[in-house]
């Protein structure tokens, strides 16, 4: 029988801990007992409580990249957009408690924290710019309604997850429309981003 992942089962049972409960409220000692493993193991691999939160942080990361990842489905870039959208809500619904946590309290403020976040919300608007063939790094104006968008599309999620009553296609439609129109904006405002209007039009076929 192979060797269980001690660590493994920690982040399991920390992630578990964190996505229900504030930070402050969870103890190292809760955690070691919810994994069944010894207290000791926590200093061992993580440090302290917080070495174990981000941690679980950045293995929900991981999960959410390989989706990101994924080879979107759909005929036309529109519907490749709507179905790497689809997905992107799918995983949010499937981690509820934790993406909010971390948006919207809790130690979300930690800047070690931020940092993960914000590197995993560029790189998904980065591989979005990469498909629609934009040549790195993007321009500023281009970068910035990129950045707002993505603030968008997390506000978005965020509504769904408290009120439940606007179905998932029907958000990722509305996601990739309002993105469309954002991407027209950035052109108006510097035509030279690096995207033609047909590009453009094409995420709403």
């Amino acid at each position: 029988m192979p060797r269980p992942d001690r660590r493994q089962m920690l982040v399991d049972a920390a992630a578990e801990l964190f996505a229900g409960r504030a930070y402050d409220e969870v103890t190292t000692t809760e955690i070691a007992r919810r994994a069944g493993v010894a207290y000791g193991l926590i200093a061992h691999h993580f440090g302290n409580k917080r070495g174990l939160y981000l941690a679980t942080i950045r293995a929900a990361a991981d999960r959410l990249r390989v989706v990101h990842e994924a080879e979107p489905q759909g005929a036309t870039p529109g519907e490749q957009l709507r179905d790497a959208l689809d997905r992107h809500i799918a995983f949010m619904e499937a981690n509820a408690s934790g993406f909010l946590a971390v948006m919207r309290g809790g130690n979300g403020s930690d800047p070690e924290v931020r940092a993960i976040v914000e590197d995993l919300r560029w790189q998904g608007a980065q591989r979005l710019l990469d498909a629609l063939g934009v040549p790195d790094p993007a321009r500023p104006v281009l970068r910035t309604t990129m950045r707002g968008w993505v603030g968008y599309l997390d506000e978005v999620v965020i509504d769904h997850l408290r009120h439940r009553d606007v179905p998932r296609g029907r958000r990722a439609a509305l996601a990739a429309a309002t993105l469309a129109a954002a991407l027209r904006a950035a052109r108006a405002a510097d035509p030279d981003i690096g995207l033609d209007a047909e590009v453009i039009d094409l995420l709403g076929a």
